[in-house]
């Protein structure tokens, strides 16, 4: 009984974060459309979307501190609860004014709970299973998004199944959830460092990969579909770019089970070198632009894997409040390559449309390839944990 528990709770976990995630995806296009239907303008929807961006990356901030104070049990249970009463806004409210507040509201707990959510996947996994348990992690998250966006297209975006769907969900993640506690071995370490300490313990070539990742796995979502109109794609494959990318986000189990096997820097260096390869075939989709969309599928799968990989090497190397600072710095790493896509890549098309999307392409696979092999990597022991076992309360 005892050597299945751990593994029933890695499940759990999984499942919980996976409903967690399912609500945003929903609500996130649903309010967007619902309010353009009803005259609202757009930079006030932009807006409302933004507050809830805006919190999370103030979560990210925050989360060391509030864990240092008040404890991860007391956090993560205040950002379940929290949480769920901002989808219970979202779901009800109609008026710009208070949807803002729930925006950000959720944006922050959702910071707080995955950052916490980082550093107990790994302590719910043996070390020989690390590198998969943090790959299904990212996976579920992304096979979140997938199909809670992909459930208005049998629900509709009118009458209450959407929303109902969306609180479903809520609920059902926080049933889940709720009983948790914090895996031991995530109570480790306290940092004392600061910051300054964080960023050392990281190092930049885990922050530049988790950069590269973002930029790469949903940066590019939003010039490549523009960059396939530029060539002569009709808007139904330009915008099937998008889907090819978030389907290959999924793929993030064989980065996990390669990490397993090989050393980090290994499987970084080969995920990388995919990308730089993959990223010279960008010019010749003039001839083919069917090749969009297999380079969408490739770049949403390797990006998605370079952030996996710097969570894996967090993890097998910090506990505790330290991996928490960890994850924190590294999603926020992820987070400007994420948002630096769509403004490089709006910028070069305007400057240059025939070229200057496969010149910042190329030049930012070149870039990373140079960053794997040129770092070195800090020199930290490994940890070699238990298999805790988290247990209800």
């Amino acid at each position: 009984m005892l050597r299945r528990a751990p593994q029933y709770w890695t499940w759990r976990f999984l499942a919980g974060f996976f409903f967690q995630t399912v609500p945003a995806a929903i609500l996130t296009p649903l309010l967007t459309l619902s309010l353009a239907e009803r005259g609202v303008e757009s930079w006030i929807i932009g807006a409302l979307v933004a507050a809830g961006s805006l919190a999370y990356m103030l979560a990210l901030t925050a989360a060391p501190g509030l864990v240092r104070r008040y404890g991860q049990q007391a956090v993560f249970r205040a950002a379940l609860g929290i949480g769920a009463l901002a989808l219970a806004g979202l779901v009800l409210f109609e008026h710009p004014l208070p949807l803002a507040a729930c925006f950000a509201l959720a944006g922050f707990t959702a910071g707080l709970r995955f950052t916490l959510a980082e550093s107990w996947a790994p302590a719910l996994a043996t070390p020989q299973t690390r590198g998969r348990v943090m790959a299904l992690f990212q996976t579920s998250i992304g096979a979140a998004l997938f199909a809670g966006s992909g459930s208005l297209l049998i629900t509709g975006i009118h009458g209450p199944a959407p929303r109902l769907l969306a609180l479903a969900a809520g609920l059902v993640a926080l049933a889940l959830l709720w009983p948790m506690r914090a895996p031991a071995a995530a109570r480790e370490a306290p940092l004392k460092t600061g910051l300054r300490g964080a960023l050392a313990q990281v190092g930049p070539l885990a922050l530049g990969i988790a950069l590269l990742g973002g930029l790469f796995e949903s940066g590019l979502s939003v010039a490549l579909p523009l960059y396939g109109l530029h060539i002569g794609l009709g808007s139904t494959l330009a915008a099937g770019i998008v889907t090819a990318m978030g389907l290959g986000s999924l793929a993030q189990y064989p980065f996990g089970a390669l990490a397993d096997r090989w050393s980090w820097r290994q499987v970084i260096v080969g995920t990388t070198v995919v990308i730089a390869l993959s990223a010279l075939l960008l010019p010749l989709a003039h001839g083919s632009p069917w090749l969009l969309l297999l380079l969408g599928m490739v770049w949403g799968a390797a990006g998605g894997g370079l952030y996996t990989l710097a969570t894996i090497r967090n993890s097998a190397r910090l506990r505790g409040e330290r991996l928490i600072t960890a994850s924190a710095v590294t999603q926020f790493a992820y987070m400007i390559g994420d948002a630096s896509g769509p403004a490089m890549g709006g910028l070069v098309l305007d400057l240059a449309p025939g070229f200057g999307l496969p010149a910042l392409v190329i030049g930012a696979g070149l870039l990373g390839l140079a960053l794997t092999l040129g770092l070195a990597e800090p020199a930290h022991r490994l940890l070699q944990p238990a298999n805790p076992i988290p247990v209800e309360s």
